[in-house]
């Protein structure tokens, strides 16, 4: 089998990222110039609020939307506290410098940040360098972090952290770990880094890894002095543009080329490849055709496919996927995978293919976030531990962090996915004018209700002898008649009302502000004469009251 990368386009507009196993697509990434990630990029920002209530303070890097940092995200360093108690901080980080002893280190953390309050130690308009930890989504704006890390190939270099560091705990095997922790004592650290070896280092040569930490260090000087001359807010450097990431985090000696397309894009890539990979031989080729790139070579662009709502199965079966705010929802249709005679095996054996390609296609779309599967339901529970199990031994591969739960009594399954860049439905869609991404519009009828309900409290205004309503074109078209028989109906014949033809996306009509602040101040009067009325009325009833005891 013959594993290559194919990357089409160019950084300047549009870049296509495309691993495949033979013809078979396992990886795909997808960029646009104007979109781009902003995940682990390192700025110089100002404090331009400290809120205590919520123990965090919000930055500007340079965009509209003010990114939050929390409290125990903000270093030592940046204090305004005595120079001792930063020490006696940077002592004890000192103290447990490995990834094994992580709850002490967590322990000793945060003992130290209990003792301040966010409003003590960081001013408004403070100058932090920061890194990007989570991306805006919505309304929320980005998360960042003044701890910064900078991955490479093999390991993670961090700069302003001595707490942590060691061997990832995601390699398992006590070989591999004894080999590069002997590794990782070897490398000279310099005083208040640490250092974390990265799985891509498991079967690498030792040379190669000590290589990647001395370009981690040699980057960090060169982000140091790049802040030292800059003023905030400013971008100081792209960790994750998507070709340092097919080099970083993607490529490795399964591959056997990478194919670049444009002339650009292939110099491009070739530099990066100098920092990384400088003692390799290179395996980048510029494919030098213009027509059929991919198609040449057996590949289908999945991009068309990865947008569509059902997925088939070779058996007949299929997935229904459904991306929302709060989760995705997937579920699985048995459809025409009728071929076991048993209900339970086909059962089975459904949610067993299912479950392959509901891993593929959460790799592919990069779905993250709750992520819930409604599996076929499956009386025996070794069935259901056979569908967990599968399920977990596919995500052992993936680079985010994934926490899976068991199927429960109603068949569904969690899953809790690393946000780690954009989603394929952020970076191909827009919110629908229409419906604001709910999916649904309204009904005529409930349309029509509403229209009359405002005309009803219109009406009871006094001195109102015209009414303007604002309606759309298309939709005054096609229920014309409806519409002008229905309200008719509640108008009295002293008032005109006037149709306004134009495109109203969303709420179909709309009446002027003058009238619903009308409506408002009308409101507001009936509602006081109506607690006049009311208090009248129980003072009426309290004199009848006393009245009777007196007689």
């Amino acid at each position: 089998m013959s594993k290559r990368i194919f990357i089409e386009g160019s950084t300047k507009n549009e870049l296509s990222i495309i691993a495949a196993n033979d013809n078979r697509v396992e990886f795909f990434d997808f960029s646009i110039n104007q979109a781009k990630s902003k995940k682990n990029n390192i700025y110089l920002c100002t404090v331009s609020r400290v809120e205590p209530s919520l123990q965090a303070a919000f930055v500007d890097f340079g965009f509209e939307k003010k990114a939050f940092l929390p409290f125990d995200e903000i270093h030592p360093s940046y204090f305004k506290i005595p120079t001792a108690d930063k020490e006696i901080s940077t002592t004890n980080n000192e103290l447990n410098g490995d990834l094994d002893d992580e709850k002490a280190n967590k322990k000793n953390f945060l003992e130290f940040y209990r003792k301040y309050k966010i409003q003590d130690v960081i001013k408004k308009d403070q100058v932090l360098l920061i890194q990007i930890i989570k991306e805006e989504r919505g309304s929320k704006g980005a998360a960042v972090s003044t701890f910064i890390s900078l991955p490479g190939r093999f390991c993670v270099l961090l700069t302003n952290n001595s707490a942590s560091g060691g061997v990832s705990k995601k390699i398992n095997n006590q070989n591999d770990r004894k080999k590069l922790k002997n590794i990782h004592e070897k490398l000279n650290l310099p005083e208040g880094m640490s250092l974390i070896i990265r799985t891509n280092a498991v079967g690498a040569h030792s040379k190669d890894i000590e290589n990647d930490f001395q370009y981690l260090k040699k980057l960090w000087t060169e982000i140091r002095n790049e802040t030292l001359k800059s003023k905030a807010p400013k971008l100081i450097y792209e960790l994750d543009s998507p070709l340092i990431k097919v080099i970083r985090d993607l490529y490795n000696d399964s591959y056997s080329e990478i194919l670049v397309s444009e002339l650009d894009t292939y110099k491009e890539f070739k530099k990066i490849e100098k920092k990384f990979m400088n003692s390799h031989k290179s395996r980048i080729k510029h494919y030098k055709e213009k027509k059929f790139f991919l198609e040449s070579h057996g590949i289908k662009n999945p991009i068309n496919n990865l947008l569509n709502t059902y997925v088939y199965l070779k058996s007949g079966s299929y997935l229904v996927i459904n991306p929302t705010e709060a989760l995705t929802a997937i579920d699985i249709n048995s459809g025409k995978s009728t071929s076991q005679k048993n209900i339970e095996i086909t059962a089975l054996n459904t949610n067993l293919e299912a479950s392959e390609e509901i891993y593929k296609q959460i790799i592919l779309r990069n779905i993250a976030g709750l992520i819930v599967i409604d599996f076929i339901d499956m009386v025996s529970n070794s069935n259901n531990f056979k569908v967990e199990k599968k399920m977990r031994t596919l995500f052992q591969n993936d680079k985010s962090r994934v926490q899976i739960n068991k199927i429960s009594k109603f068949g569904l399954m969690e899953i809790s996915r690393q946000r780690v860049g954009q989603s394929i439905y952020e970076i191909f869609y827009n919110e629908c004018d229409c419906c604001k991404g709910n999916g649904y519009h309204k009904t005529n009828n409930i349309i029509y209700f509403e229209i009359i309900s405002i005309l009803r409290k219109i009406i009871t205004i006094p001195d109102i002898k015209k009414i303007d309503l604002k309606i759309d074109d298309m939709f005054l078209k096609e229920n014309d008649k409806e519409i002008k028989i229905r309200l008719k109906s509640v108008m009295p014949k002293t008032i005109k009302l006037n149709y306004i033809k134009e495109k109203q996306f969303q709420k179909i009509y709309e009446f002027s502000e003058d009238i619903i602040e009308k409506i408002s101040k009308n409101n507001n009067i009936i509602e006081e004469k109506t607690i006049v009325s009311k208090e009248n009325d129980n003072e009426k009833s309290y004199r009848r009251k006393i009245k009777k005891k007196t007689n």
